[in-house]
């Protein structure tokens, strides 16, 4: 009895130790990635500037011109000079330039600054000069296109389904689809999408409505399973009490159950909102890798997404847009967090 004792608590350790082992693996992995993207990243947040007075064209971006009639200070480097003052990569530069940009260095007359363009800029065909606005703006829309379909189309189905329909083999069957499409690759989605909306409906084929629509179909599952599953967690002596009090079974749905099923239900939302945010397969399935420079104002304008606009320069060979996809990626990530944070907020509120 004392050796099978010895046995079990020496099997209990060493599962504790290997699960302890598994964590600061993934930890470590995790780490590993996210230093290797800051430290690619984090200099797309600043720029290269040469002073307007050293007089030395051939050092600043292609569209210097326009900046030197606005009589700017200081104009924007090209970027081979923004690839070599921030990393000593000689790039395509000649001796005599870099013989320059070192005499400008000693004069004061290159700094590096805080990138603002990055974030008030569209795509461009220039590194430096390329922003990272029109894809978040076309993000945004199409993310509310998403919200506007998926919301009501899945928190209504899930409702229906988990309180209302009979059970027979016609709602099993829609819910083992439903429970099928929820796992189904999201590249799929978007040829869907580009059947149905592109070339039944004719819908315009890089906007944001057709971006939104087809994303709300791939989180359209993900909602009613996260909704039915909070649905479920009430307890069903809380719905049997209100039924004998005499509420109606829909006064016992939305005064009861929908109340106590909210925290479950707005994070399967915000989740699978999050989900949607960092997809780009099905965007490239429906035509949404155009290169766009100019900022959507509509739903149906020509759009692209952050997690596309990355793809797009992540097939670069230029440094400078080396630097832009580990920026990008890093602004995602923050969105992503930001949508985390606020499911968990939500959680814990309605929790409370």
């Amino acid at each position: 009895m004392t050796s099978s004792l010895k046995t079990r608590r020496r099997k209990e350790k060493w599962f504790r130790r290997m699960g302890f082992l598994s964590l600061c693996l993934a930890l470590l992995f995790l780490g590993g990635i996210l230093g290797k993207i800051v430290y690619t990243g984090y200099p797309a947040f600043f720029r290269t500037e040469v002073a307007a007075q050293a007089e030395r064209p051939d050092l600043l971006n292609v569209h210097a011109r326009y900046f030197l009639k606005e009589n700017k200070k200081w104009i924007t480097a090209s970027d081979d000079v923004d690839m070599y003052y921030k990393h000593e990569v000689v790039g395509n530069l000649t001796p005599h330039q870099i013989q320059a940009i070192d005499s400008l260095k000693n004069q004061g007359q290159i700094r590096l600054v805080f990138n603002t363009g990055f974030f008030t800029h569209s795509d461009s065909r220039e590194p430096e000069l390329a922003g990272i606005w029109g894809g978040l703006i076309g993000s945004l829309l199409t993310l509310f296109v998403t919200f506007c379909t998926a919301f009501p189309i899945g928190i209504g189905t899930a409702l229906y389904l988990e309180e209302f329909a009979p059970k027979n083999r016609f709602t099993n069957w829609v819910e083992a689809n439903i429970n099928n499409l929820a796992a189904v690759p999201s590249i799929l989605f978007g040829l869907l999408g580009l059947v149905f909306f592109i070339h039944f409906l004719g819908l315009p084929r890089p906007s944001a409505l057709v971006g939104g629509l087809t994303l709300g179909l791939m989180s359209l599952p993900v909602i009613v399973v996260a909704t039915r599953a909070a649905l479920s967690s009430v307890p069903p002596t809380l719905k049997e009490a209100a039924l004998g009090l005499g509420a109606t079974p829909l006064q016992v749905l939305f005064h009861h159950v929908v109340p106590m099923a909210m925290p479950g239900i707005m994070t399967g939302v915000i989740l699978s909102l999050a989900r949607a945010l960092g997809e780009t397969a099905p965007l490239l399935m429906i035509g949404m890798v155009a290169f766009i420079a100019t900022p959507p104002s509509t739903f149906l304008d020509p759009t692209t997404v952050l997690p596309v606009q990355i793809f797009n320069w992540s097939r670069s060979s230029e440094m400078g847009f080396v630097e832009n996809t580990s920026g990008a990626i890093l602004v995602l990530l923050i969105v992503l967090a930001i949508l985390n944070g606020i499911a968990i907020f939500i959680r814990k509120k309605f929790e409370s």
